[in-house]
C-alpha cells in the first residue's frame, strides 16, 4: 500500500489503463463495501490520507473523474430529468464552417424568427429568402471542491447533466415562443373545449380538452393542403386524453405507470388522428399546438451544438464548466402551425 504513489505524488502505473484500474479499485472505498469482497479486501486497508490523495489525483484528469463516478452511488433525484422536444417541430440544420443561415421561402407569407439576443419572436418578410439570426444559450455550473469530496455520488457528472437539461429547456422555451407567435399569423386561434351539449336554453361547457377541439386544430393546418403530424401538449391536457380512454369503459386508463414514466422522459405518448402526441412542461397549461411535418414548418440552424468547456475558478476553490450552444430558430411557413386553448 505504501507504493501507490511515487516521491512526486504521482500514481504508480504502467499506462493509463492500469492507472484507471487502480483508481476504480481504490475509489470504491467510498462505498460501504463488505470486507469479505476478495477483490477489494486490500482497498479497505487504505488510510484516510491515502484515500484523499487518491481522489485528489483522480480529479486532475477527465478519465479519473469518470472512473471515480463509476464507484459512486447515484443521488436520489427530486424529479425526472427534462428532455428537449422542441426540435421535433423543426428541421435541424447543422451549419458548416462559414455557412450563412439563409433559407428560401416558396410561399408568399411572412416568416417568424427569434432575434439575435434570444428575445421575443418577430415577423419578417425579405422577398424570397429569410436570414435567421443566431443566438447563444449558455449555462455555467460551478461546484465547490469541498462538495466533490463530501458527496457520495459523482456531483461533477450530475452538474453537467442538469446544465444540459437547463439548456434544452431554454431552447424549447424559445422554440415554443416562436411557434406561439407564428400560430396566429395565418391560422385562427381555436377553442379546445367547445360547448359540449345544450340542455333546454342553457349550453354547458366542459373546461377540458375535447376531441372536437383537437379536430378543429388539425383542420386549420389541413386546409392549406398540409398534413398535421404532431400535437404538442402540456401534461394537464394529456391527462384529459387519458380520460377519453377511460370514458365509457368504467375503468382506469389503459396507459400503465411504466408507459407514463416513459412519456415524461421522452415526451412521446402515441398517436391521435394520425399525428404524434408530444408532451412537455414547457408548453403552457391550457394551451396546445398542432404542427405539420418539420420541412413544412421551419428550420433550426445549429452553428455549434451543446459543447462543454472547463471553466474552473481556483481562487474560489471551485470546479466549473461552460456549457453552451449557438442556434437560430425560424418558422418559415406559419401555415404549418396552429394553436388552441382550453377556455
Amino acid at each position: 500500500m505504501s507504493n501507490i504513489f511515487n516521491t512526486h505524488g504521482e500514481l504508480n502505473a504502467a499506462n493509463v489503463k492500469d492507472a484507471l484500474s487502480q483508481i476504480v479499485k481504490y475509489a470504491s472505498v467510498i462505498e460501504d463495501l463488505q470486507p469479505s469482497n476478495a477483490g477489494l479486501s486490500q482497498a479497505a486497508s487504505l488510510t484516510d490520507e491515502q484515500r484523499d490523495e487518491m481522489i485528489k489525483q483522480a480529479l486532475m484528469t477527465q478519465e479519473g473523474k469518470i472512473a471515480l463516478g463509476q464507484a459512486m452511488a447515484t443521488p436520489i433525484r427530486r424529479n425526472l430529468d427534462y428532455q428537449g422536444v422542441g426540435r421535433k417541430a423543426l428541421v435541424v440544420d447543422p451549419l458548416p464552417q462559414g455557412a450563412l443561415p439563409i433559407y428560401d421561402r416558396d410561399i408568399d407569407v411572412a416568416a417568424v424568427v427569434v432575434s439575435s439576443n434570444g428575445a421575443s419572436p418577430e415577423s419578417r418578410v425579405f422577398g424570397d429568402r429569410v436570414t435567421i439570426p443566431e443566438f447563444e444559450i449558455v449555462s455555467n455550473p460551478t461546484i465547490r471542491i469541498a462538495e466533490v469530496k463530501r458527496r457520495r455520488f459523482n456531483i461533477i457528472d450530475r452538474a453537467q447533466q442538469k446544465a444540459r437539461q437547463e439548456i434544452q429547456a431554454q431552447e424549447d422555451a424559445n422554440i415554443f415562443a416562436a411557434l406561439d407567435f407564428a400560430a396566429t399569423q395565418e391560422n385562427a386561434l381555436q377553442d379546445l373545449s367547445p360547448v359540449a351539449e345544450t340542455t333546454g336554453s342553457m349550453s354547458t361547457r366542459n373546461s377540458r380538452l375535447q376531441k372536437s377541439g383537437m379536430l378543429n386544430l388539425k383542420r386549420q393546418i389541413d386546409r392549406w393542403d398540409l398534413v398535421t403530424s404532431k400535437y404538442f401538449l402540456n401534461i394537464n391536457e394529456f391527462t384529459d386524453i387519458l380520460d377519453w380512454e377511460a370514458a365509457g369503459s368504467g375503468g382506469a386508463s389503459a396507459v400503465d405507470p411504466v408507459t407514463q414514466r416513459e412519456l415524461l422522459q421522452t415526451g412521446l405518448y402515441g398517436h391521435i388522428f394520425g399525428a404524434d402526441i408530444v408532451v412537455s412542461k414547457v408548453v403552457p397549461a391550457g394551451t396546445s399546438y398542432a404542427a405539420a411535418d418539420p420541412e413544412f414548418v421551419g428550420v433550426m440552424p445549429v452553428r455549434q451544438d451543446i459543447e462543454v468547456l472547463p471553466a474552473d475558478e481556483p481562487k474560489q476553490l471551485k470546479l466549473g464548466f461552460v456549457i453552451s450552444e449557438i442556434v437560430g430558430i425560424g418558422i418559415v411557413n406559419p401555415r404549418g402551425v396552429a394553436k388552441g386553448t382550453v377556455a
